[in-house]
């Protein structure tokens, strides 16, 4: 709902944040009393998502896209100050125009940052040994791979790559939204898995603890990441001259609406009943990487699933 808005709360008042080894200019938007933190779409890409936007496929940025608003007026001589008088305009020599440029809500450009930072240091297999990954994949037993994403201490699996069994997943399933839903998103892309897939705004997970839960004990799950994902189309070449336009990562506003004053939780969570096992996915590893499990091919290889499971009703 679209709230009161004042811009910006002092005239010409702004602050700088601390991203990495940048400062970046935070603006203020005052909506319904509430002092909202902004951040120029210009300015975040000039230093701080540069090395991103330059290195990662679109199909990247295609995994979120972060809600952003016109400029007002006030706003727009607020920025031009920042960059004339206090960063010798370094955001560049164009006049930031009310109606015209992009502002998106700090926290977004924090969780954008990760995103990518993450994204990108995958995509160079920079993983750190122990660390706990943002997102990655889980190799079952050597036949079945399925991507994870951590969140709230858990690692949250697709359900649909269980094809044949969602029906009793299903109990105890979350959704997973926003932020978190886009690590898998760029898993997805990872596998190779087709865009029609996954075109809703949330996907229904379970915990690796409950698959674990679903198969014998003697199964067998580790961490996996493709040791060739750096030979995938998700990097550009550094050769390319192709270069994006500003706001790749945005959804352009259609008007200037308040930005919402709260940001819904990610997950949801439904009462837990589970089976006690579960077939494996079955699946042949092809120069160091699974066979692409696509939905009609996990339909195919999980056809006795559903009458295993029934009988334990």
């Amino acid at each position: 709902m679209a709230g009161v808005i004042s811009v910006p709360a002092k005239k010409g008042a702004f602050s700088w944040k601390a991203i990495a080894r940048y400062q970046i200019p935070v603006i203020i938007r005052v909506i319904n009393g509430e002092e909202l933190k902004f951040v120029s779409v210009r300015m975040a890409e000039t230093q701080l998502l540069s090395k991103y936007i330059q290195n990662l496929h679109e199909d990247v940025f295609n995994c979120i896209s972060v809600r952003s608003h016109f400029i007002t007026e006030s706003e727009a001589n607020v920025l031009n100050e920042i960059n004339i008088i206090h960063a010798d305009s370094i955001y560049g020599k164009d006049t930031f125009y009310a109606g015209k440029d992009y502002i998106v809500r700090l926290e977004d450009v924090l969780e954008l940052y990760t995103f990518l930072e993450v994204c990108y240091n995958k995509m160079l297999n920079k993983i750190t040994a122990g660390r706990k990954e943002k997102c990655g994949f889980i190799n079952i037993d050597s036949k079945a791979v399925v991507p994870y994403c951590l969140a709230d201490g858990h690692k949250y699996i697709p359900i649909f790559y269980f094809e044949g069994a969602t029906e009793y997943l299903k109990d105890g399933a979350v959704e997973l939204k926003d932020w978190n839903f886009a690590y898998l998103k760029f898993c997805y892309k990872v596998q190779g898995l087709k865009n029609e897939l996954y075109t809703s705004e949330s996907c229904t997970v379970t915990t690796l603890d409950v698959i674990k839960s679903c198969y014998p004990p003697e199964t067998h799950f580790e961490e996996y990441w493709p040791a060739k994902v750096i030979e995938t189309n998700l990097l550009i070449n550094r050769k390319s001259t192709h270069a994006y336009p500003s706001g790749v990562w945005i959804k352009a506003p259609l008007e200037v609406p308040a930005p919402e004053s709260t940001i819904p939780h990610s997950l949801t969570a439904s009462a837990p009943v589970m089976p006690q096992s579960m077939p494996v996915v079955t699946n042949t590893f092809q120069n160091e990487w699974p066979s692409k499990q696509m939905l009609d091919d996990i339909r195919n290889a999980l056809p006795q699933t559903k009458n295993v499971l029934s009988k334990r009703d």
